[in-house]
């Protein structure tokens, strides 16, 4: 299967907190690129729904928060990750928040 990415991502895991009208969750994100990221998660949402997210990366001394908007699961047929989860969209990133984490994905990725 082709790389299909846009932006650069790095793995990472960290804690990310994400709701919808009708409910929060906690769980934890995989990797992370300037156009989302990966939550691991056994219930993954439907795609389409959208989400506001909450996370804070290392370097960062607030959190970044975030509209996104659920692009994939793994309960989609065709979707070979080991790793139960969705793919989720940045939607309204600022180029500020953008440019944070297009740093820490640089300093992940390249760790000396």
């Amino acid at each position: 299967m082709e790389e299909k990415r846009k932006f650069p991502r790095a793995e990472y895991v960290f804690r990310v907190d994400y709701s919808t009208p009708e409910a929060l969750f906690n769980e934890f994100a995989e990797n992370i690129s300037e156009g989302g990221l990966f939550i691991k998660t056994s219930k993954p949402l439907k795609i389409g729904t959208e989400i506001v997210i909450e996370f804070l990366l290392p370097l960062l001394e607030e959190p970044i928060r975030v509209k996104g908007r659920v692009e994939w699961n793994t309960d989609m047929p065709g979707v070979r990750k080991s790793t139960p989860g969705m793919g989720v969209s940045f939607q309204g990133l600022s180029s500020e928040d953008k440019e944070k984490i297009n740093q820490i994905v640089r300093a992940l990725k390249n760790p000396h």
